[in-house]
């Protein structure tokens, strides 16, 4: 295993790309599409139209990969002389590489070829997950590249799926040794990219000498690694436990934590070890980037969460249980869900989990130990927020949210430069548990509020302005002026019932002054479930995804009367946010110092440093199943103003700015709002 540092001196990366304010999308924005293949666009599900940039922003027109296996295609998928179907991937899931390169993979690879019911035919027509690199900013049109070992190279030894019932006959996956689905990824100090977990599908009971039986999927205890420099994936230390759906989260050295994720999805009693039947994966493990082994943290980490829980690390090191993940998926439901209720905070010194009560009950009086159905059933007041447009906005509906993002909004330093508070943002989603929760979102929003002393924090939950609609399944992405752009997703759950949502295509837009949300321009694709939103270094963010299951779980099919397509969409588009559209941009033309914890850097900008309202280090993007869990905006501290020299202190905590990429932004200040500059790439840590 290479050092994490590489051997090399922490370096500002200068990024090639630049954008002007108010520019057009690229002007390679338009390979072509086949909307027969696709499906037209529906009207977008929403409020009025929001036509002017300046105030909803732009969407670019679609484009996609032009090729399938080497052809030029404007359609999603053909059939190749093997009579296999070969499709475009879908971005699913997607990550912003130091180089300034996307790195993508598909989702649900290989649905196209499910004749009646995925459920009795998908363990032996899945194929492996293909990954993508996509560059954007080296020529003016985009470039897509092949990794080596393109599907991520799970399983190369084979897999042995544990048995629901000993003897009970399996047939062998035909056609994938380990796919990248419902993996998660994180990056390494190093800018690598951690992919852990995964999917191993097989039929359990299958029927001898057919495609048919019931179809099952194992979580992969497999990780790998995407190098960047090589453009390949590589196998590193595997868990020990398998995982589908987990979430992983970097700790403040740098460490990996995973928590979370199945086993199998049709949850089993395990004769060997009983405590872990009908539930999820209750163990947590840390990953060590040096030797690259993954080591069980013990009884005293287990904590029964969701899969894909959302997990924060606090500026004190400690790691947050958000009360908000998936439940449904389906089969996801776990005997003991009553617990993910309540947010919980994970010590990695001392590797213990502490309960901090539910988020929204707080100011009740009411003992958060002795909180049970009825109370929280008694405590949601605001009916109207659950599938109906505009709701009540005088309280939040407490506890867990399914289908959910949960966004850290930045992070400031106090008086003294030290970060004491973190606020969790959530919006929309659907209310579980108990599985499969309410089928319709909802549209209530609120704001977490988790103050650090020393070791322990104390949480405290208010509600913000509502969305303007409920949604599912919507992306939230954490922009450099601190607003929250939220994207894609549905009007139902299209997992409890899927092919029955309509698409959301209108964007909104979380103001972190007033805690309103605003309605922003429509985008041009459908995009509910596997959709994806990632920030760019240009300061507009990469749409993409919309991989959907089966129409009601029998084949793709497409229903009538406006609802989601049902079919693979590899198009990306480009979102152009309001604040490109403000005036004038800054630019940073030159960055002193390194990015070292505690240290100083003299940031030299355009123009008069008095205009700078603020120096922030985002976290370069990784994102999948709505969920991102290193996402966060440090604010710095600004030291003096000089000239055009704005000099900036970083944070002296690891925990505030865990190591690895970031892009560095400035915000020049303008009675519109803030403008922010193109990035600079900086590897902290």
């Amino acid at each position: 295993m290479r050092s994490q540092t590489r051997g090399a001196a922490v370096a500002v990366l200068v990024l090639a790309a630049a954008a002007g304010g108010g520019q057009a999308g690229p002007a390679w924005a338009n390979h072509p599409v086949d909307a027969g293949e696709l499906g037209a666009p529906t009207a977008p599900v929403g409020g009025a139209a929001v036509e002017a940039p300046a105030t909803g922003g732009r969407f670019s027109d679609p484009f996609q990969e032009p090729t399938i296996a080497g052809r030029l295609e404007g359609s999603t998928c053909i059939t190749d002389s093997q009579n296999v179907t070969i499709c475009k991937p879908a971005a699913g899931s997607v990550t912003l590489l130091e180089n300034g390169k996307v790195l993508y993979w598909n989702a649900l690879e290989g649905t196209e070829r499910i004749q009646a019911t995925i459920l009795a035919e998908y363990g032996e027509v899945a194929l492996n997950d293909q990954s993508r690199t996509l560059d954007l900013f080296s020529s003016d049109s985009p470039k897509w590249g092949f990794p080596q070992v393109n599907d991520g190279g799970a399983n190369p030894d084979g897999y042995e799926p544990e048995p629901l019932i000993p003897g009970l006959p399996q047939n062998e996956e035909k056609n994938n040794d380990g796919a990248l689905f419902c993996s998660d990824l994180s990056f390494l100090p190093d800018g690598r990219v951690l992919a852990t977990g995964g999917t191993a599908y097989y039929s359990e009971p299958g029927v001898p000498g057919t495609n048919l039986g019931v179809s099952e999927l194992e979580g992969l205890r497999n990780a790998r690694i995407y190098d960047p420099e090589t453009d390949r994936w590589e196998q590193t230390g595997s868990m020990n436990r398998g995982r589908w759906y987990p979430t992983v989260v970097g700790l403040e050295n740098g460490d990996q934590l995973v928590a979370s994720g199945v086993q199998k999805l049709i949850k089993p009693i395990y004769p060997t070890h009983p405590q872990d039947s009908l539930r999820n994966v209750t163990q947590t493990e840390t990953y060590d980037v040096e030797t690259g082994t993954w080591t069980d943290n013990g009884a005293a980490a287990n904590y029964s969460m969701p899969l894909y829980p959302r997990l924060h690390l606090l500026p004190n090191g400690n790691v947050l249980f958000n009360t908000n993940g998936q439940s449904f998926n389906p089969f996801g439901q776990s005997y003991d869900e009553f617990g993910w209720n309540f947010a919980a905070t994970y010590n990695p010194k001392t590797k213990s989990w502490r309960r901090l009560g539910v988020p929204g009950l707080e100011a009740s009086g009411i003992d958060p130990s002795r909180i049970g159905p009825d109370t929280l059933a008694g405590a949601v007041r605001d009916v109207t927020k659950l599938g109906i447009p505009g709701g009540g906005e005088a309280a939040t509906i407490p506890g867990f949210r399914g289908s959910t993002f949960s966004v850290m909004l930045p992070l400031r330093p106090d008086d003294d430069g030290r970060y004491r508070t973190a606020d969790i943002l959530t919006a929309g989603g659907v209310l579980n548990p108990p599985t499969p929760g309410s089928y319709l979102p909802t549209s209530d929003s609120r704001i977490t509020r988790f103050t650090t002393s020393g070791s322990s924090e104390t949480m405290a939950t208010r509600p913000t302005g509502d969305l303007n609609q409920p949604r599912w399944y919507t992306q939230g992405t954490l922009l450099p002026t601190g607003e929250v752009l939220a994207t894609s997703g549905g009007t139902r759950d299209g997992v409890v019932a899927p092919g029955t949502e309509h698409p959301v295509q209108q964007a909104e837009l979380f103001d972190p002054a007033t805690e309103t949300w605003k309605p922003l321009a429509s985008g041009k694709r459908p995009r509910t479930y596997h959709n994806t939103a990632l920030l760019l270094q240009d300061g507009r963010v990469l749409i993409g995804g919309h991989a959907p299951l089966t129409t009601l779980y029998l084949r793709h099919i497409t229903l009538p009367g406006g609802f989601a397509p049902n079919r693979r969409d590899p198009t990306f588009e480009i979102y152009e946010p309001p604040y490109l559209f403000r005036g004038e941009r800054p630019a940073i033309t030159g960055v002193a110092g390194e990015p070292r914890y505690g240290a100083t850097m003299d940031v030299t900008v355009s123009g008069n440093a008095e205009d700078i309202a603020s120096v922030v280090l985002v976290r370069n993007g990784t994102v999948t199943h709505v969920v991102d869990a290193d996402q966060r905006n440090v604010e710095l501290k600004v030291v003096r103003r000089s000239g055009s020299t704005v000099t900036v202190q970083l944070p002296a905590e690891q925990a505030v700015a865990p190591p690895g990429p970031y892009l560095l932004f400035v915000n020049r200040s303008t009675d519109k709002g803030l403008v922010p500059s193109v990035a600079k790439q900086v590897r902290v840590g």
